[in-house]
C-alpha cells in the first residue's frame, strides 16, 4: 500500500510556480505588462467611439499577471460603464467549455471521443450514417460530423412579414423552445448527404449533442457537470451555464448591431440540452481565471490540467484557404510565419459576443466581451482579439 499512498501525495502536491486560482485572482490582477494602456485603448478607443461597439471589456494576459480593460456603456440609456463583475453571454465560446468536459470524459475512462455516437444516445435513437461511417463523438466537437447547423424546426419562428432582423433574431427561439427529444427524433429521422469525418460545417445541433452525451453518460445534468468540473475548481461563481436570474441582473444590456437602430434584443433563455452550443454567462473576473487555466497558469487537479492539453490538440482541417485552420476540440487553432501556434474561440449570440485568444507558448492571452451583434464580418475577434494578440507578439 505504501507506494500507492506515496503516489496519490505527490499528485497532490502544488506545482511549483503555478498559484491557485484564488491566489492567482488576489495577485496577478494588475500585472499584466506586455501592452501599456495607451497601446490597448488605441485599438479599443476608435471602435467604440464610432458606435461599432457600445462597450468592450478586455482581458490580457501574460506570464506576469492580468490586466482589465473597460471602454464605453453597458447600458446606453443609463451610461453606465461595464465592470468586472459586468456579465455577458460568451455565445459559442460556451463550446470550449463542452470539449473540456468531453477531454476530462475521456481521460477518465467515461467516453471514447473515437466511438459512435450510437453507443451513447438515448434508447430508441438511429443515428444516421453514410456508407457504414457512423458519427463519432469526435466528429461532433470538430464539425465534421455530417450535421446541418440546426434542425429545420428552428425557421419555423420566423415570419415573412416581420422586418429581416425580426427574422433573424426569432430563430434564436428555438434554443429555449426546442427540447432534447425533438432534436433526437429529427436525428433519427435525418437522412446524410457525405460522409462524417471528412468536410467541416459548423453544428450548434452537433455540440449540443455532444453536451447532452458527456453529461447523460455521467448521470448529470450539463449544468451541474460543468459547475462539478470546471467551475467549481477554478472558483468561477459569476459564471452560469444555462438561465440563472441573479446573473442576469448584472448583465450588461444586448443590443441587436443588425437592426437599423440597434435595438436591445430580446432576451434568450438557452433550455438544458442548447446550453453546451452557446448557453454560458460570465463577468471578466471569471473569464480571466478561465484563460488563465488555458494558458497553463494555474495550480488545478491533474486531471484538469492534461483534459486543458487534450482538448487543445489539433484533430482535424477547417480550412485551407489563406491561413490552414484547424479544429481542436471545438478551439480554432492555426499557425503562421509570424504568429506561432494559437488557440481562439469566437461567440456571438442574438445580442452579445465574445472571444478569447491565446498564444500558450508564448504566455499570452486575451478575452473580449461586448453587448452587441452583428451576424456579419464584424466581431471582437478580428477587430480586437487578433490586433492584441499581434500586438503583444511584436513586444516579444
Amino acid at each position: 500500500m505504501f507506494p500507492i499512498f506515496f503516489v496519490l501525495i505527490l499528485v497532490c502536491l502544488p506545482v511549483p510556480g503555478l498559484m491557485s486560482p484564488e491566489e492567482w485572482r488576489m495577485t496577478a490582477q494588475g500585472k499584466f505588462s506586455t501592452l501599456s494602456a495607451e497601446e490597448v485603448a488605441s485599438v479599443a478607443e476608435p471602435l467604440v467611439d464610432n458606435g461599432t461597439y457600445p462597450s468592450l471589456v478586455i482581458i490580457l494576459e501574460d506570464r506576469n499577471g492580468s490586466a482589465l480593460y473597460t471602454f464605453g456603456m453597458a447600458n446606453r440609456a443609463t451610461g453606465q460603464a461595464p465592470d468586472n463583475r459586468t456579465t455577458f453571454e460568451v455565445g459559442s465560446v460556451s463550446k470550449t467549455f463542452t470539449g473540456l468536459l468531453l477531454a476530462d470524459a475521456e481521460l477518465r475512462g467515461v467516453i471514447n471521443l473515437s466511438l459512435p455516437i450510437q453507443t451513447y444516445v438515448p434508447e430508441g435513437v438511429t443515428v444516421p450514417s453514410w456508407q457504414g461511417r457512423e458519427i463519432t463523438l469526435s466528429d461532433l466537437a470538430t464539425h465534421t460530423s455530417a450535421l446541418p447547423n440546426v434542425p429545420d424546426d428552428f425557421y419555423r419562428y420566423q415570419k415573412e412579414s416581420d422586418p429581416i432582423e425580426t427574422q433573424a433574431e426569432s430563430t434564436f427561439r428555438g434554443y429555449e423552445e426546442i427540447p432534447a427529444d425533438l432534436v433526437y427524433a429529427w436525428l433519427s429521422n435525418l437522412t446524410l448527404t457525405r460522409s462524417p469525418g471528412d468536410d467541416w460545417e459548423y453544428s450548434n445541433a452537433g455540440t449540443a449533442i455532444a453536451g447532452d452525451i458527456v453529461a447523460r453518460v455521467q448521470n448529470r445534468t450539463y449544468s451541474e457537470l460543468v459547475n462539478e468540473r470546471i467551475l467549481t475548481p477554478l472558483g468561477m461563481n459569476s459564471t452560469a451555464a444555462g438561465w440563472n436570474p441573479e446573473l442576469l441582473e448584472r448583465s450588461a444590456v444586448g443590443y441587436r448591431g443588425y437592426a437599423p437602430d440597434h435595438d436591445e434584443g430580446m432576451i434568450i433563455r438557452y433550455n438544458e440540452f442548447w446550453t453546451p452550443a452557446a448557453g454560458i454567462i460570465s463577468d471578466a473576473d471569471d473569464m480571466a481565471a478561465y484563460l488563465a487555466l488555458q494558458l497553463g497558469f494555474l495550480d488545478v487537479p491533474d486531471g484538469l490540467r492534461k483534459a486543458v492539453n487534450v482538448s487543445h490538440e489539433p484533430r482535424a482541417i477547417r480550412s485551407t484557404e489563406g491561413v490552414e485552420l484547424w479544429q481542436s476540440l471545438f478551439w480554432d487553432t492555426f499557425e503562421t510565419e509570424d504568429i506561432p501556434q494559437t488557440h481562439l474561440k469566437a461567440g456571438e449570440t442574438n445580442r452579445f459576443m465574445a472571444d478569447i485568444a491565446f498564444v500558450k507558448d508564448e504566455g499570452i492571452g486575451v478575452v473580449v466581451l461586448s453587448n452587441v451583434a452583428y451576424f456579419s464580418d464584424t466581431h471582437v475577434e478580428s477587430d480586437v482579439a487578433i490586433p492584441l494578440i499581434r500586438l503583444m507578439l511584436e513586444k516579444r
